[in-house]
């Protein structure tokens, strides 16, 4: 029998699932060089042009506008390949098949994490007392696991919740029986979850990624709950999580068996939404 019971598995896992979409959104569009917002211009001008190059028209031979034309030309050709890179609102990203996107998933999420695991913050006392890099690491596979699911179109809470409990934690869980996916208390502890993520608070993007980092912090946590489930999570290599012991090289091993295991994670995602695809059809 389950140490934990599926009841309870899905009470922590429905606010979870609640409070991710706003969080993938902000990671989604999170542009701290504004990017994504240049590239997406250069994108309609490309369009708008008939995808020729706009190129300044010469109207002076003297030095200094020969290198203002080179900077301008310069420019354009950062944004042409910026315009077709793989950034949320690009031509390039609404080609993509969901399959690019799971990985651009994996990447986006594992650096995010990462970045906010170096955080010196997130060290010192608090790394002694929580296992900062595990509790981010499993936050990240939530996020992953879920952004996968919208993906491949599977977007129902608790077709979202038996996916995380499957891939995560290697539990079957019937959610459908076990009371709304929509009631008050799971929107108001998804909400504490999400914090200020999503909400008009933070105009500057430096305020908005500071509160990614602190709604991944808190999701991550809440699965971390689960302790006697955890041991089924997806892991990364063994060879990474023996070197993560090792003083100084400890954090890149780290780093990388998060990055290992946030890819299995991503991996099993897919086929399970493929499977379940697969028997709707």
């Amino acid at each position: 029998m389950p140490a934990i019971p599926d009841e309870h598995v899905v009470r922590v896992l429905r606010p979870f699932v609640a409070a991710t979409g706003p969080v993938l959104r902000g990671l989604r569009d999170a542009d701290p060089f504004r990017l994504g917002r240049l590239a997406r211009r250069r994108a309609i001008e490309l369009q708008e042009s008939g995808g020729g190059e706009l190129e300044p028209v010469a109207t002076s031979t003297s030095r200094r506008a020969r290198i203002g034309r080179g900077l301008r030309a310069a420019r354009a050709r950062l944004l042409d390949r910026l315009a077709t890179s793989r950034l949320p609102g690009t031509p390039r990203w609404q080609a993509m098949s969901p399959e690019e996107r799971d990985d651009w998933w994996v990447s986006r999420v594992g650096r995010f994490t990462s970045a906010v695991a170096s955080v010196p913050g997130l060290g010192g006392a608090l790394a002694r007392r929580l296992p900062v890099s595990d509790i981010l690491g499993l936050g990240a596979q939530g996020l992953v696991v879920c952004a996968i699911a919208s993906e491949h179109g599977l977007d129902g809470r608790d077709e979202q919740v038996r996916l995380l409990a499957s891939v995560l934690f290697g539990r079957e869980v019937d959610p459908a029986s076990l009371g709304d996916p929509h009631h008050d208390d799971v929107e108001r502890e998804a909400g504490e979850l999400r914090g200020t993520v999503g909400s008009a608070d933070h105009h500057e993007e430096r305020g908005r990624l500071a509160a990614l980092a602190r709604a991944i912090w808190r999701m991550g946590r809440t699965l971390w709950g689960l302790q006697e489930e955890l041991g089924r999570r997806p892991q990364g290599r063994r060879f990474w999580r023996v070197l993560a012991n090792v003083p100084v090289v400890g954090a890149l091993a780290s780093y990388r068996s998060e990055r290992s295991g946030l890819k299995r994670a991503a991996r099993a995602a897919a086929q399970w939404v493929a499977r379940e695809q697969g028997r709707a059809r």
